[in-house]
C-alpha cells in the first residue's frame, strides 16, 4: 500500500526534490547537530549512539518522521535496526 510522506518524512534518494524536502532538510540540520558527538566517538558503539539520537529526533517530530524509499513505485520505510518494512 503506497504511503504518502508528510513534511517530516525523511525521503531516500538523489535530486533537487528530495534534498528540498523539508524533513531532509531537518534530517540534514539534525545530523549536523550530532556530526561533532559522532567524529569525536572512539568507540563503534558511540557512533551507533549518535546516529540513533539522529532517528529518535527524527521520530520524535508531530506527527513522528518516516525515512521512507521509493521502490517499484511503492513506499517503503525503514526501521531503526536497519530492516526495511513494507509500509
Amino acid at each position: 500500500m503506497p504511503v504518502t510522506p508528510h513534511e517530516n518524512d525523511v525521503l531516500l534518494g538523489k535530486g533537487h526534490f528530495v534534498n528540498k524536502y523539508p524533513g531532509n532538510v531537518r534530517f540534514r540540520r539534525i545530523a549536523d547537530e550530532q556530526k561533532p558527538h559522532y567524529v569525536a566517538a572512539k568507540k563503534r558503539k558511540d557512533k551507533r549512539d549518535a546516529a540513533v539520537r539522529v532517528m529518535e529526533a527524527i521520530r520524535s517530530c508531530k506527527p513522528p518522521g518516516r525515512f521512507l524509499a521509493d521502490s517499484s513505485g511503492s513506499k517503503i520505510s525503514v526501521l531503526s535496526d536497519g530492516v526495511w518494512e513494507v509500509a
